[in-house]
């Protein structure tokens, strides 16, 4: 053995101990004795990429090349070097020389691929992949990058298909499983999907993205509890991943857990100021929570950003309503409207502060996002702040006129179920009809009612077949103008003799007007000439007190009516 031999031997194990500093200077003696020596030279290359030195490594390789040009594997590997160093013209160059002295060179193929994949070349991506398999059909990274290749241009089949075939060579390729059941969940294939996640988990349970998609399921699963434990489980191994911090604040505002979702939402706005998503979520939150200057804060920054945000604008008129600041909200829905003129639960509201008495429109999407708006503390606030009294009040006239017994009851605009309450010991079977399905939501929660029906109301009385003994629309009517479509509907399901109970408030001068409320009031001739002509008699009219409102009783009259 040579000296040069024994120096080589003893680089090598130095290397293969990754004693590499060491390992170099031998193999640097030894091209100091035999400049020509290439397996030193090669050594060197694999020891300046172990050290993350790639320009060190494209010397090494050219000083290789110099003593072998026609080494295709040299080519392949300095074309490596330049596109770790970003020199990606002169890796091209080389691979195309590695590839033009070994036609059937399927990694240069692949590797030229994955170059032109960097430069968005689709099309030369596309085909020296395929020349890659072609040169060796059990080329398993091809397949995969190929199919990555196509999911980032939408060839959602055609990247199924690579992806299957990397699972036909290497079952146990967990990426192939992973990608796989994202075009699942993709095309809404949910089984597939969990199969496949749960695939990748069992083998990395540390795989961060499969944990947030396999939420992302349970969430379309509406099982939130599922959803925030993998959410929770990917934020436990990656704090700064913002897909599932992202959707498990989601997750809570979808829950009306507003406190839980402020909290990611805060982490998210550190990360991202300016995204859109975040600011608007956050000013729901704040809003949902009653910190209205917190809210009008992440709106107005919002609207900093993106001036005609319709969602902020209105929710931002909301708050200067609350806060009785007029002007600013009628400036604010002035904008809503002019980013999105069709919306009618916007122009219904304008109207109201502008004082537009005349209009009839009943404003079904302004009462759904109201009540759903409001549902999570309805109860509470109609109760203890604006002591809402109205069903103790059908409950004593029911009782005075000696009512009950009824085989069938509908209770519409039912919300929460606060006069089904009262409705559920004298009925048989009761039905409730709301708009709002946070409100029922709650309502089912109570177990009062036999059946919950969402749907706007002159919607479910058009449909519905049935017939009743007892209807009642407690505090239901100020949601509508024109109340004569309303007593037809309830004329033809009311059965003989049975009874509509309903409230009004009060107008002293038109038959109907809109309030600065957004609530219609009525005057009691115009409810008295439609009550005969629906043949219904009025049994009793009662003046009562519903609620508070601005820090005052709000009189209704309260009507019991008999159908001939």
């Amino acid at each position: 053995m040579t000296r040069i031999d024994e120096l080589f031997a003893e680089a090598q194990m130095l290397q293969a101990q990754e004693k590499l500093p060491q390992a170099m200077t031998l193999y640097e003696q030894i091209l100091a004795e035999n400049p020509n020596h290439e397996p030193s030279l090669k050594s060197l290359v694999v020891a300046c990429i172990q050290l993350g030195d790639n320009t060190s490594a494209v010397d090494y390789l050219k000083r290789a090349l110099a003593l072998n040009a026609q080494d295709p594997a040299l080519h392949n590997n300095l074309a490596n070097a330049y596109r770790k160093t970003h020199q990606l013209d002169l890796a091209i160059h080389h691979y195309q020389q590695a590839i033009a002295l070994k036609p059937d060179y399927a990694q240069a193929y692949g590797n030229l691929a994955a170059v032109f994949a960097m430069n968005n070349d689709y099309r030369n991506a596309l085909e020296y992949y395929r020349r890659a398999i072609h040169a060796q059909p059990d080329f398993t990274a091809a397949h995969y990058n190929l199919g990555l290749l196509l999911l980032k241009n939408n060839q959602l089949e055609a990247a199924r298909i690579q992806f299957n075939n990397v699972l036909a060579l290497h079952p146990e390729h967990v990426e192939a499983h992973f990608y796989l059941g994202v075009l699942s969940l993709e095309a809404n294939q949910l089984d597939d999907a969990e199969k496949a996640f749960q695939h990748v988990v069992m083998h990395n349970n540390a795989h961060v993205q499969a944990l947030t998609n396999l939420g992302v399921i349970a969430l379309k699963r509406e099982r939130g509890q599922l959803a925030v434990d993998f959410f929770t489980k990917a934020l436990a191994l990656d704090n700064n991943h913002l897909d599932a911090r992202n959707n498990l604040a989601a997750t809570f505002m979808h829950h009306d857990r507003f406190e839980n979702a402020l909290m990611h939402y805060d982490v998210l706005l550190k990360q991202m100021p300016d995204n859109i998503e975040y600011l608007y979520n956050s000013g729901v939150a704040q809003m949902a929570l009653g910190h209205l200057n917190e809210a009008i804060n992440q709106f107005e920054q919002l609207l900093s950003l993106d001036p005609q945000h319709f969602a902020a604008l209105n929710n931002l008129a909301a708050i200067f309503i609350r806060l009785e600041d007029k002007p600013k909200a009628i400036e604010l829905l002035q904008r809503a409207l002019a980013a999105n003129p069709k919306d009618l639960a916007s122009r219904h509201m304008l109207s109201a502060l502008q004082g537009d008495k005349s209009t009839a429109d009943t404003c079904a999407p302004y009462a759904a996002n109201l009540f759903n708006n409001y549902a999570l503390y309805y109860d509470k606030h109609m109760r203890e702040q604006l002591k809402y009294t109205l069903p103790l009040h059908i409950e004593a006239l029911c009782r005075e006129y000696d009512l009950g017994h009824f085989t069938k009851a509908l209770d519409l605009g039912c919300g929460t179920g606060l006069t089904g309450d009262i409705l559920r010991p004298l009925s048989r079977h009761l039905t409730g009809v709301d708009i709002a399905a946070k409100m029922l939501a709650i309502a089912r929660e109570k177990a009062i009612y036999d059946d919950l029906v969402e749907a706007d109301i002159m919607a479910f009385l058009s449909s519905d077949r049935q017939q009743y003994d007892l209807i009642t629309a407690a505090d239901v009517l100020p949601y509508f103008g024109e109340l004569k479509p309303l007593f037809a509907a309830v004329h033809e399901h009311l059965k003989p003799a049975g009874y509509f109970i309903f409230s009004i408030e009060i107008s002293d001068t038109l038959p109907w007007q809109l309030q600065e409320s957004a609530r219609f009031c009525h005057h009691i001739d115009y409810v008295e000439r439609l009550c005969q002509t629906f043949g219904l008699k009025r049994l009793e009219c009662q003046r009562v007190i519903a609620r508070q409102q601005n820090n005052d009783g709000l009189p209704v009259f309260l009507f019991l009516t008999q159908a001939a």
